[in-house]
């Protein structure tokens, strides 16, 4: 509520004419460039909140973790026109006060440092930071020497740890380590991560990055929520010669450039003391900016959240925009305990993501269908791009009816879309949502639907059906290598994972 006034203070208290006009440089005393202030986490006053599953000690290359405070300025935005006259049609307040952190991972050899910088958006949907883009794709960053540095970009996840981290109604782990931080109003964002752009590339003897690791490429990535973060800060607020490219993952909607009331709702003020929403098509990705932009639809997205075909857009010199058959919206699933044994009463058993539904899941990063080797292979296609000038592969599409429902063949798996070989030589239909088990406690209720609906679901295909499509485990194990083939050659998929995909068909006991 705090925050909500705060915002309607700021757009309430200026009329249009005291608004700095922000053409294509942004121009305004706290912009892109501007200086940031960058320090060590307290010492001695709480555990970190580290997001993301894929821990640094479980990489396949050594791997450093540091934590750094980020202070500066930033300008809250507002749109110049209602309705807006494109995604960059923006004006601005400025000097208002944020302190957020950042986690940086890179090699602890710098001499293993490709040169390539990964800034993930954090994801907030859950309340607190989560780390998506990195779950999928945190062992091809390691093997390629790729430097990560994840930011929490959101008030919710800022308020989640100034009040101490308490996940699920458990106890606190972060004490009073953050509670200096605050991001007045998610609209900052676009400014602070500019900042923090600018301040990796940069010599400042603030960069948390040693100099072995200053980046000649920076790229953006955000799934969800974030990813429509990403599409307004890529349309909107794109500066040349700090990001190098933007990854859209699982998400097509631009996000609110801030968050006042919006303009046309009941009870909204008049424009400009209300803030407009971007309409489609014009709240989707530019597709004309100077650099690579790559966006990824699941088929969970696609139809258990609704998607359908409304991200779609043709192929640009440097936009693509690809869907994933048989692929979810969430990103893993395996291993992760989310209330500790004891943690709802004495001796109550531990509580996994996976008690939460019904079905077998089905994650990006988890599989059945990896999706994540899809992203593997498109991050490495980005860098090219980027670094040689290479042309990405053509976007993909699943196939469609009339009525902008998927298509299936007789096994019930979507055809079209880019096919990974658990779809080109599938065990199981792939369902694009799970079902919420429904002897969850209240506590988790909630928390459970939305892990369901954001899951695919795995229903194995009976023995009979395994058997008439695999005479035997040879041509199995065959018709999985063939679909990794035509994969590779289509550029989505990398050696690295294509020989994950044939040791695990051979050592599966498909056709014995």
């Amino acid at each position: 509520m705090r925050i909500q006034l705060l915002i309607e203070r700021l757009l309430s208290s200026v009329c249009i004419g005291s608004f700095l006009i922000v053409g294509p440089a942004l121009i305004a005393s706290a912009g892109p460039t501007d200086p940031v202030v960058v320090e060590d986490p307290p010492i001695g006053e709480g555990e970190p909140f580290v997001p993301g599953v894929r821990l640094v000690a479980e990489l396949p290359r050594e791997y450093v973790e540091e934590e750094f405070f980020v202070s500066g300025t930033a300008t809250l935005y507002n749109y110049a026109n209602n309705p807006p006259l494109s995604p960059s049609d923006v004006v601005g307040i400025d000097d208002l006060p944020y302190q957020t952190r950042i986690m940086v991972r890179r090699p602890v050899n710098p001499k293993k440092a490709n040169g390539t910088v990964v800034i993930e958006w954090w994801n907030s949907t859950a309340g607190f930071d989560t780390a998506p883009a990195w779950d999928t794709s945190a062992e091809y960053f390691a093997n390629e020497g790729v430097t990560y540095v994840g930011v929490t970009n959101s008030a919710t996840s800022i308020g989640f740890m100034v009040s101490g981290c308490s996940a699920f109604g458990g106890p606190p782990t972060c004490g009073t380590r953050y509670s200096t931080l605050s991001i007045p109003e998610n609209g900052l964002a676009y400014d602070i991560v500019n900042q923090l752009t600018n301040l990796l590339k940069s010599d400042d003897p603030d960069n948390p990055l040693p100099p072995a690791y200053r980046p000649d490429i920076v790229l953006h990535a955000g799934e969800s929520q974030q990813a429509g973060s990403v599409v307004t800060f890529a349309s909107g607020f794109h500066e040349p010669g700090l990001s190098d490219g933007y990854f859209v993952q699982s998400g097509f909607n631009s996000r609110p450039i801030n968050f006042g009331s919006a303009c046309g709702q009941a009870g909204s003020d008049a424009f400009p003391d209300c803030t407009p929403r971007l309409q489609y098509p014009a709240s989707l990705v530019s597709t004309d900016l100077p650099v690579p932009v790559y966006q990824t639809v699941t088929q969970t997205d696609f139809e258990g959240l609704g998607f359908r075909v409304f991200g779609r857009q043709p192929d640009t010199p440097t936009y693509r925009y690809y869907e994933i058959t048989g692929g979810s919206h969430t990103t893993v699933h395996i291993g992760i305990e989310l209330i500790p044994e004891g943690g709802l009463f004495p001796g109550s058993p531990a509580i996994l993501l996976t008690d939460l539904c019904e079905e077998e899941l089905n994650t990006l990063a988890d599989g059945p269908v990896f999706g994540a080797y899809v992203l593997n292979a498109l991050w490495e296609r980005m860098q090219e791009q980027v670094r040689d000038g290479d042309e990405p592969p053509a976007g993909v599409l699943m196939d469609t009816t009339a009525g902008f429902q998927l298509a299936r063949d007789a096994n019930g798996n979507v055809l079209g879309g880019v096919r990974l070989p658990s779809i080109t030589a599938p065990t199981a239909t792939y369902v694009s949502t799970a079902s919420v088990e429904p002897t969850l406690p209240p506590a988790l209720a909630g928390f459970g639907a939305l892990v369901c609906r954001l899951s695919g679901a795995v229903e194995p295909f009976d023995e009979a059906t395994l058997d008439d499509l695999y005479r035997s485990h040879g041509i199995y194990v065959k018709a999985v290598v063939s679909g990794a083939r035509a994969l590779k050659r289509q550029g989505l998929l990398l050696q690295q994972d294509a020989i994950k995909i044939k040791k695990a068909a051979s050592r599966s006991d498909i056709g014995r």
